[in-house]
């Protein structure tokens, strides 16, 4: 029998977009399926914004969103489908609402969604927890470096006194964003537990570049206060605090981790300790951490999401949710003390992370619910 086939339009961001590849050639590997690389240098022009519960459109590009095109040789059924990786629960690709059948978003919350016409509302879907990795499986890599270095060099021409060096100010950043790749950690490195060796708490956290944003701002004071705390309460038994950095030394000096944040050693780090802290990313957006805790089976205490998932973690099952810092350390004193609840904690993120998160299993997820939506249909 002819197997399904998924071609890959090279996308203008590779980071975030690599847990989609990750899972596609594995699925390949196994067999379930048929990848083909498509060298793609389209703009892909057009973002959606909710702002003030009403609909803005731009002509920008929506970099973190990744094209696919999924054919079932048992039906002759062709689906065009896209991901939305970006952190913005309320901007999203036009282009991609306007040519997919379906959009899988990351940061997917409905408040905002169910401000969009209608026909685009149908088309959105939870991606669910998302993390950068690679496949030992992975192909054609020359058509995504061509595709990242040229499309984003299109993207950024424009003709006036500035041109030379906003192209080669593109080119720098596109060479660095291609080494960031280069360095993502295998999806052997997240399949691969080893039994915590001591009780540490971790929670090894960075401020952005800027605040500039009162979000930024508000984020990056949290990090600082829990660092601080969870410093004071439990002494050397805690392990992180907050990466160096250009703004973290000057406005955060005092919470500093001593650290290697590296990803290979702050990985090992995750696996070695017992129990790990979860706070929120940018627009609330559900932080790579959570996928890498999930992976290791920690105990994690986290502040809620607000992104909807296809499967939402339970409280007290996958995780315990925190409503404030007097929460956060009893929580974090209770599975101290009860092993029988911290043990099964550690059992049900692993196996949420086994089932949902891996990007195998979550490509096999979506691809076999547009089959079968289609078929409905």
């Amino acid at each position: 029998m002819d197997k399904l086939k998924v071609s890959i339009f090279t996308p203008q961001e590779l980071n975030h977009s690599s847990y989609m590849q990750t899972g596609l050639f594995e699925l390949e590997n196994e067999g379930f399926l048929q990848t083909k690389v498509i060298l793609s240098f389209a703009k892909r022009l057009g973002t959606l914004r909710i702002e003030n519960g009403e609909m803005q459109i731009t002509n920008q590009p929506h970099p973190k969103t990744s094209f696919y095109q999924l054919k079932d040789p048992s039906t002759a059924k062709t689906i065009n489908f896209a991901t939305d990786l970006y952190d913005a629960p309320y901007s999203f690709s036009k282009y991609a609402l306007d040519n997919c059948d379906y959009v899988f978003k990351r940061n997917f919350e409905a408040t905002f969604i169910e401000k969009l016409p209608e026909k685009y509302q149908k088309k959105i879907l939870p991606l669910g927890l998302t993390f950068p990795s690679k496949s030992q499986y992975k192909k054609e890599d020359f058509k995504f470096f061509i595709s990242l270095m040229f499309c984003n060099l299109r993207i950024s021409t424009k003709i006036d006194r500035l041109t030379y060096k906003r192209l080669f100010n593109c080119y720098k950043e596109q060479i660095n964003h291609w080494n960031s790749f280069k360095s993502t950690r295998s999806i052997k490195e997240f399949e691969e537990i080893k039994p915590y060796s001591n009780n540490a708490i971790l929670f090894q956290t960075r401020c952005f570049p800027h605040e500039n944003e009162d979000d930024a701002k508000q984020i990056h004071q949290q990090r600082y206060d829990i660092t601080l705390l969870l410093r004071d309460t439990f002494k050397d038994r805690f392990y992180g605090g907050i990466i160096p950095s250009a703004l973290a030394n000057k406005k955060y000096s005092d919470a500093i981790s001593n650290l290697p944040s590296d990803p290979i050693s702050y990985l090992n780090m995750v696996k070695k300790s017992k129990i790990v802290i979860y706070t929120r990313g940018l627009a609330n957006s559900p932080a790579w951490k959570m996928a890498e805790y999930l992976s290791q089976g920690k105990v994690i205490i986290a502040e809620k999401l607000s992104a909807g998932l296809a499967y939402p973690l339970i409280d007290g099952k996958e995780v315990l949710f925190f409503e404030n810092h007097h929460d956060l350390i009893d929580k974090i004193n209770l599975v101290l003390i009860n092993e029988n609840l911290s043990s099964a904690l550690s059992q049900n993120a692993r196996k949420y992370f086994e089932d949902i998160v891996h990007p195998k299993q979550n490509i096999k997820r979506i691809i076999n619910l547009m089959l079968q939506h289609k078929t409905i249909e």
